[in-house]
């Protein structure tokens, strides 16, 4: 029995946690205290210049070998900017041309840096940023050109669902048909500019680029996925202003009613069957609902 004691006396003594324990557990979370703020302050030094010298100092070793390691990481950050940007604006790249869109992007880079693990949301405020450059002011139409790519790059990720089609329109008891609520595929939007840039964006897909003559000119644009199973090519369509009407109408939750009445009133010569044998043929939507009634969800 007191062998017995002795023992459990013993492990019981081993099991108490020692002062060098306490010690060490503290000096280790001072440590990764430290650490944190290092990784902290060496990721704000590579997307902001005025924090290089004050991060350089936490580095051990020649000052001058640490410059030049650093500004590899930096470069190879910057490099990234530029190509993430060239990928999702590559229009936007031909206007500015190389050298002045690769200064952009690392000036936006700082100012805009990644907010997420997924570089294909870097790049979401570049219009407004191309627009407020002193720089581009001359060049008011490029703001709109970098939304309309900003859309089609987008839409490359965005969900397309199984579209619904004119078939399950008809479907609906016909004195119900204007009461229908349609949804537009998650990879559609829909964009209003003062200038043209549906047709800025078509000239950049040949080459050679011809621009069109009449940049002012107010235009409406769909931009649209098609074949949703097999076609992941993202399109561009112009629309008239009473498309364009009838399309925002039903995307903001109107009925169809409402989006073709809002159609007439701009265009009373609106070809209604065309018009949906058009937005049904490009599997543009991807829900037809009534209250308590649903066709395709």
């Amino acid at each position: 029995m007191g062998y017995r004691h002795s023992r459990i006396g013993c492990l019981a003594r081993r099991s108490e946690p020692s002062e060098t324990a306490y010690r060490t557990g503290f000096e280790g979370a001072i440590m990764r205290a430290d650490l944190s703020l290092l990784q902290h302050d060496f990721a704000a030094a590579l997307v902001n210049v005025e924090m290089v010298q004050p991060a350089l100092a936490m580095f051990k070793g020649d000052p001058a070998l640490n410059i030049e390691r650093f500004a590899q990481y930096r470069g190879s950050i910057i490099s990234l900017w530029q190509q993430t940007l060239s990928n999702a604006f590559p229009v936007l790249r031909q206007l500015l041309g190389d050298d002045f869109f690769d200064n952009v992007a690392r000036v936006f880079g700082e100012k805009h840096p990644s907010q997420s693990g997924n570089l294909a949301e870097f790049g979401q405020q570049l219009p407004r940023f191309i627009e407020e450059l002193d720089s581009c002011r001359p060049y008011p139409y490029l703001g709109d050109v970098a939304r309309l790519e900003w859309l089609v790059h987008q839409a490359h990720y965005l969900q397309h669902r199984a579209p619904a089609t004119l078939a399950d329109l008809v479907n609906f008891p016909p004195e119900r048909l204007a009461d229908v609520r349609i949804t537009l595929q998650p990879c559609c939007s829909l964009l209003t500019s003062d200038w043209a840039v549906a047709d800025i964006w078509h000239a950049h897909q040949d080459s050679p680029v011809t621009l069109p003559h009449e940049l002012s000119k107010p235009s409406a644009c769909l931009v649209w996925r098609a074949d949703w199973q097999t076609n992941w090519h993202v399109q561009v369509s112009e629309l008239t202003r009473a498309n364009y009407a009838a399309l925002s109408s039903l995307a903001s939750g109107k009925n169809l009613g409402h989006a073709l009445e809002a159609a007439m009133e701009l265009d009373p010569e609106f070809d209604v069957q065309t018009a949906l044998a058009d937005w049904f043929t490009k599997q543009i939507f991807s829900n037809l609902a009534l209250p308590h009634l649903t066709v395709i969800s």
